[in-house]
Formats: C-alpha cells, sequence, structure tokens
C-alpha cells in the first residue's frame, strides 16, 4: 500500500513523503477493525537470541535496583533499551512495522522499546486485563485527540499454555464504554487466545484491552519486546518509572545519525 503524504509544514516548503506499507490492505483493514495483526517470524530465531540474551543481562544488572520494577521469582519489566544496549538500534528500522505505523498514524514518528520477562518455574504469573492509553473518555469530546500508538509486541521465547497465552479483546480499542475492575484477570466470551514462537510478534492498537493467561510451574522464561510507536507530536515521557540510565546510548546515535534516526529517536520541531 503506497501513500504519498503532503507535510503541511509552511516554512519546510510542504514537502511530501512516500510511505509504502510491506503488508496487504487485508493486514491494514484487519488491524484498523479489529486492533490487531500478528506477524510469524518477525525476527529470526538467531536475532531472537541475541535480543532475549541482551534483555536477559539488563534484568540481571537491575534486580534489586532501586527504581527497578522487580518482583522476585514473578517479573520484571525494562524500560529505556534503546539506552542500555546498542544491539536493539537495529530495530528502529524494523520492517514491515515500521512503513505500516507510518502509514496509519502519519508519517512522522518517534519509537520506544520496552521490555517484560516472567521468571520460570512459577506458577500463576500473569497480567489482568489493561489498555496502554487509559485517557480516552465516554462520551468522547468533539475536539478531543484521539491518542492513537501502535505498539509491537516481540516474543523472544516460546509462549505455550504453560508460560500463558496471550489474550485480545477484538475491536475494544473503539469502544471507549469497555470497563473491566483492577486486576480482573476473567475470561471474557469475545477473547483471542495467541501463541507464539521466538521472532513472532503482534502489533497491536495502544488502546485494545488484553492480559496474559496464568503460568504453570512447568514454565520457562516468558520474555518480550514493546516496540512503540508514537505520532512525533505526541510525547510520552515515563517519568520516574525504570532504573535510570547514567549514559544514555540514543544521545550519541541522535549526534551521529541521519535525519531519519533522529526523528525515530523523538527529535520534532514545529
Amino acid at each position: 500500500m503506497r501513500t504519498e503524504f503532503l507535510i503541511n509544514d509552511q516554512s519546510a516548503g510542504y514537502p511530501t513523503r512516500v510511505v509504502t506499507a510491506r503488508v496487504g490492505t487485508d493486514d491494514i483493514d484487519h488491524l484498523v477493525r479489529e486492533g490487531y495483526l500478528v506477524r510469524r517470524e518477525l525476527l529470526s530465531p538467531g536475532v531472537a537470541g541475541s535480543l532475549r540474551a541482551r534483555v536477559h543481562e539488563i534484568a540481571q544488572a537491575e534486580e534489586g535496583v532501586p527504581g527497578a520494577e522487580w518482583v522476585a521469582g514473578d517479573s520484571i519489566y525494562l524500560r529505556r533499551l534503546l539506552d542500555k544496549h546498542a544491539e536493539f538500534h537495529r530495530l528502529l528500522r524494523l520492517e514491515p512495522v515500521l512503513s505500516l505505523a507510518r502509514t496509519l498514524l502519519g508519517p512522522q514518528v518517534w519509537i520506544d522499546l520496552e521490555a517484560r520477562m516472567h521468571y520460570p518455574g512459577t506458577a500463576g504469573i500473569s497480567v489482568p486485563w489493561h489498555n496502554h492509553l487509559p485517557v480516552v473518555p465516554d462520551p468522547r469530546p468533539v475536539f478531543f485527540c484521539y491518542p492513537h500508538q501502535l505498539h509491537c509486541l516481540i516474543y523472544l521465547d516460546r509462549v505455550s499454555a504453560d508460560e500463558g497465552a496471550l489474550m485480545l479483546l477484538p475491536g475494544s480499542h473503539l469502544r471507549p464504554g469497555v470497563q473491566f475492575p483492577l486486576g480482573d484477570r476473567s475470561a471474557h466470551a469475545d477473547q483471542v487466545e495467541l501463541f507464539f514462537e521466538p521472532g513472532d510478534a503482534v502489533v497491536i492498537h495502544g488502546s485494545l484491552w488484553h492480559r496474559t493467561a496464568p503460568s504453570t510451574a512447568e514454565a520457562k522464561r516468558r520474555t518480550l519486546l514493546l516496540l512503540g510507536y508514537v505520532p512525533s507530536w505526541i510525547r510520552n515521557e515515563i517519568g520516574e518509572h525504570g532504573v535510570p540510565v547514567e549514559n544514555p546510548l540514543t544521545v550519541a546515535l541522535a549526534l551521529t545519525g541521519d535525519a531519519e534516526v533522529r526523528e525515530l529517536l523523538g527529535e520534532f520541531h514545529w
């Protein structure tokens, strides 16, 4: 799907950008309508294994550190991965996800990368129903700016019934009236159940409701990356969450990278 965008920037001379989404129109329609799109083998097993090793190294280094989002024997959440290891920079231009994001969100986007890891051998580890953009009011004001984002969940370990399936509620990204009590892990009649091999991914709308099924005592490690795509004019600061980075790698990368890299790292001017 090829789209030629005109950037309505008077000072820049109204430049154009051409984006060719490397997925079919049926896939795009499914993502828009249902709020998710599965991409099998997005990463090769070798690349998935290498990134998995980096995530495990960072997790081990942050366990117990002040500010770490870590529960011993349960899970750890890692933020600012683009600042913590250069190997993650290979995901900045990850296709077909980048062109898909630019087609649906607009040609100017920035990227964030985080990770979540569940520890092995513990029964009952799960994430309750939630969405990533809990800011949409009901009813929706006339001039409300709907916060569209796309989040690509890339699985670096195999996810079987032991590790706990990913459960999605199709179409819920377009229904602000959907509500779940805090901590709700109940089954839903319309939920979709997904399992993954290393390198598989699913792209979801940031407002899509989802959860994970509980693990069993036979569960192995469950590691995934959360690659977020956000329109350039929307800021999404994470504040004081997570372990701070003394020497963020993206600072040096922005100094040496081209204009596209700087934009993907968050550079944007009105």
